[in-house]
């Protein structure tokens, strides 16, 4: 054949299809519908109206409805746009012809609007939360129009034979389109053209490439789908409005294209299986393109995007909600504990002895006072603790150790004691490292000496800090030493037995000291091997006096390679949850899991929105309100939450010259507070008396007429973002991560309050106020280079605050905000008691 027909299909009634694809060889072939292809990468080579066009990166070039065309093949990525021109009735047909191909321009300005459009699409359609395909028939018209005025060409088709040869198949096809219902046979569509029925039958597979029965089927069927999906109507009642002769042969060519019967199908649909992808699938089995992954491609096309242009993808901002809540200050729903102040962390033991680290640690307990503190390292070669003569006999040196316990005491908290990592004198394998400060990660290659090291460092503590102060410690092995994570051993067996042998030699020392798990992370707390180190736990009588946990929502691989230098862990390589609930999910599966266990305290000792070392979103407020939500969501349903970590003075990445450089402490190296370290000022004010929450709001009191409230209005990162994909991200444009970032209103009404003057102090922390990253960039984002700018921006960077004076006489207190996207607010109402 000289050419065939590609028969075009649009799902759910949409009017455009879109996709990103490697474009393999197609022979010469043509279709009712225009097509555009944009190039992200490589070079793709078309050939159209006997001329060859050669398309690289940034190259755009538009295929007419009708129009013969060849791809040949090249290694490329590109962006596919195929535009059914019936859907726009007016303006648009399928004898409108555009001239767009960038390569036969020399101004690209010219295509500069339409791929921006087409970037737009994209985001959309990627961004898909399942209420965007009028966003996206919106921005298609957008195209369609941007088409019609800057391309549409008034030069006439060519009338070669082809081209009549392809007139003749678009009118049959077109009737065919518009009576697939009715009965068609190809004796009536013969007559109808003035051909025998044979030549048209020759015809027709000639040059479609399948035969006029199979074609009409394939009409119906398409038509009959979107029935099954869309509609209620019964088997039967989809046949027959579909042109089949009976409902029997419906199921039966259903079921042979599908594997399925349309009840099943319709089933699945309504389950959410039958997904875009699948329907995707099937429209493009023709083509024999191989589908990419687009992850890799689609920053290109944030290039394309202005800027500032987040919000205008997703359209107007609109206020997302009106939480209008009545809360009656009777109902004391539960006294607080608190738990968020049992733990902060810090990288690593060593890095406890840097002044700017204790600054920034005596900063954070005058502030919000934590009980305890995780660390790792303790025993690794930074702090010098381990050391063997020349005969191989261990001797320990405390001056390190002692310095970092003795700072931390005097600043009132409290060490969990990490027995990690191996010292490289002890390790059976020393080149068996992580980080780009390494640490070893390797077993022992002497029990014996473990146990010294061990035994003797436990024993030390009770000698010096005497054995009540060390009770109120906690103590455990290793950092997630189970398969799969990037601190494991060789096997869990070599795991569990050093535990068994550590938990003996502190549990000698004295019986009462609290040792917990390993620390462990999972992406839903479901791995079979965590219990199963329970259950060898209670068989071995080595049993943990708390469950020690770490909670990151990511799907990243976890092989030892991918920190070996550190390089990998940049956001590209992670993949954050969808679910902006996974935190309380996660420790309500956690908690009816361990149920048929023994009940003990859960300390989640590390957690943050990603395990990324290098997410931009770190240093915004972003982080604030997801710290705010998480732990009001789940407050007190354990027992701590440990933000990953304090500083962004860490060392297992290379230092980095940015100040925000997307680290996931709470200061900056420098020690200016970033937006996250206001969250925990903000929780420090709740009082102990819960009267009422709900999403983005947590009420408080005292019990003495006194309030505390903390607003919050989270939104969760847009699923490009969480796939890794920045898009139109970029280093100072970071909140472009988020898709419809809308304010939210409040609307508090606290019945039963005493009739009494008050104070009313709000703080706030949003993009105008408490955000250090976003004052910097108003500052100019330069690098700041004295000490002078560093106070400046420290100052300029505090959270907002509003006193203000009110009577109730009703004994009523109305309170109203309108929070801006990841803003958090606290609200304090004092009484003013008479002297």
């Amino acid at each position: 054949m000289k050419f065939m027909h590609e028969n075009v299909e649009f799902i759910d009634e949409m009017p455009i299809n879109i996709s990103i694809k490697s474009l393999a060889a197609v022979p010469k072939h043509w279709h009712n519908c225009i097509e555009i292809y944009l190039v992200l990468s490589g070079k793709l080579s078309i050939t159209s109206e006997n001329e060859t066009y050669h398309l690289f990166e940034d190259d755009i070039i538009l295929i007419n409805c009708d129009q013969i065309h060849e791809i040949h093949d090249d290694e490329n990525v590109v962006v596919v746009i195929q535009i059914n021109p019936s859907y726009y009735k007016r303006g648009l047909d399928t004898g409108a012809y555009f001239q767009c191909n960038s390569t036969v321009y020399h101004n690209k300005m010219k295509f500069h609007e339409i791929k921006r459009i087409i970037a737009k699409i994209i985001h959309i359609y990627y961004n898909d939360k399942g209420d965007n395909d009028l966003l996206i028939i919106s921005f298609s018209y957008q195209l369609v129009l941007e088409l019609l005025k800057n391309f549409q060409s008034t030069e006439e088709k060519s009338t070669n034979l082809e081209s009549k040869s392809l007139q003749r198949l678009g009118d049959i096809i077109q009737y065919i389109n518009d009576n697939y219902s009715e009965s068609i046979t190809l004796d009536q569509l013969a007559e109808r053209e003035s051909l025998s029925p044979s030549y048209l039958s020759h015809f027709f597979r000639l040059n479609m490439g399948v035969t006029f029965f199979n074609y009409i089927t394939g009409v119906r069927m398409n038509h009959a789908v979107n029935d099954l999906i869309s509609t209620s109507l019964t088997i039967e009642q989809i046949a027959a409005n579909n042109g089949f002769a009976n409902s029997r042969y419906f199921v039966s060519a259903f079921k042979k294209q599908f594997g399925m019967l349309p009840r099943q199908f319709r089933a699945n649909q309504k389950k959410g299986t039958v997904s875009r992808a699948l329907k995707e699938d099937k429209r493009n089995e023709f083509n024999g393109f191989m589908q990419m992954k687009h992850h890799d491609f689609l920053n290109k096309l944030g290039e394309y995007l202005d800027t500032d242009s987040a919000s205008e993808v997703t359209g107007n901002v609109t206020v997302k909600q009106v939480k209008a809540v009545e809360i009656n200050t009777n109902n004391n729903i539960k006294t607080l504990s608190h738990t968020f102040l049992n733990f902060i962390s810090v990288g690593r033991a060593k890095e406890i002895l840097m002044e700017s680290i204790q600054q920034q640690l005596r900063t954070i307990q005058k502030d919000v006072g934590f009980r305890y503190i995780k660390f790792h390292g303790i025993l690794d070669d930074s702090m010098m603790l381990y050391n063997e003569d020349q005969h191989g006999n261990p001797f320990l040196t405390y001056q390190y150790v002692d310095q970092i316990i003795d700072f931390l005491l005097s600043i009132n908290i409290k060490p969990l004691i990490q027995l990690s990592f191996m010292p490289k004198a002890l390790a059976k394998d020393p080149s068996s490292t992580i980080f780009y400060n390494p640490v070893v990660i390797s077993e022992p290659k002497d029990h014996s000496k473990w146990s010294y090291l061990i035994t003797n460092l436990t024993q030390h503590f009770i000698d010096r800090y005497g054995i009540e102060e060390v009770r109120s410690w906690l103590f455990s092995f290793w950092n997630a030493p189970f398969k799969t994570t990037m601190f494991s051993f060789d096997t869990n067996e070599i795991g569990y037995e050093l535990y068994k042998i550590t938990w003996a030699c502190v549990k000698s020392c004295d019986s009462h000291l609290k040792f917990g798990t390993p620390s462990y992370t999972s992406l839903d707390f479901d791995c079979q091997m965590f219990y199963d180190f329970l259950d060898y736990c209670k068989e071995n009588q080595c049993p943990p006096d708390f469950y020690n946990v770490h909670c990151y929502p990511v799907k990243n691989p976890t092989s030892k390679d991918l920190a070996t230098f550190g390089v990998s862990l940049s956001n590209e390589s992670i993949i954050v949850s969808e679910d902006p609930d996974y935190m309380k999910k996660m420790i309500t599966c956690f908690k009816k899991d361990l149920t048929p266990y023994p009940k003990l305290p859960i300390y989640i000792t590390e957690w943050a929105p990603t395990s990324s070392h290098r997410d931009w979103l770190n240093d915004t407020c972003y982080r604030s309100s997801y710290i705010v939500k998480n732990i009001l969501e789940n407050y007190d349903e354990v027992d701590s939450f440990s933000s990953w970590c304090l500083s962004d003075s860490m060392e297992e990445l290379p230092l980095d010259n940015d100040l925000f450089h997307g680290e996931l402490g709470l200061f900056t190296c420098n020690g200016i507070k970033k937006p996250a370290y206001y969250a925990y000022t903000f929780l420090k004010k709740l009082l102990n008396t819960l009267l009422d929450k709900g999403p983005g709001y947590f009420v408080t009191t005292n019990q003495k007429g006194d309030y505390a409230i903390l607003l919050y209005n989270y939104i969760h990162i847009s699923p490009l973002y969480a796939q890794g994909v920045l898009f139109n991200v970029t280093f100072i444009e970071r909140y472009n991560a988020f898709v419809d970032p809308s304010p939210m209103e409040f609307d508090l009404v606290l019945t039963n309050a005493d009739n009494s003057p008050y104070t009313l102090t709000e703080q706030i922390v949003n993009r105008q106020s408490g955000s250090a990253f976003d004052e910097w960039v108003r500052m100019g984002a330069m690098p700041l280079t004295t000490e002078e700018e560093v106070n400046l921006l420290k100052g300029r960077s505090m959270p907002g605050l509003i006193k203000s004076e009110m009577e109730i006489k009703n004994k009523q207190i109305n309170y109203y905000a309108k929070l801006e996207p990841h803003e958090i607010r606290l609200i304090l109402i004092n009484k003013k008691h008479s002297n």
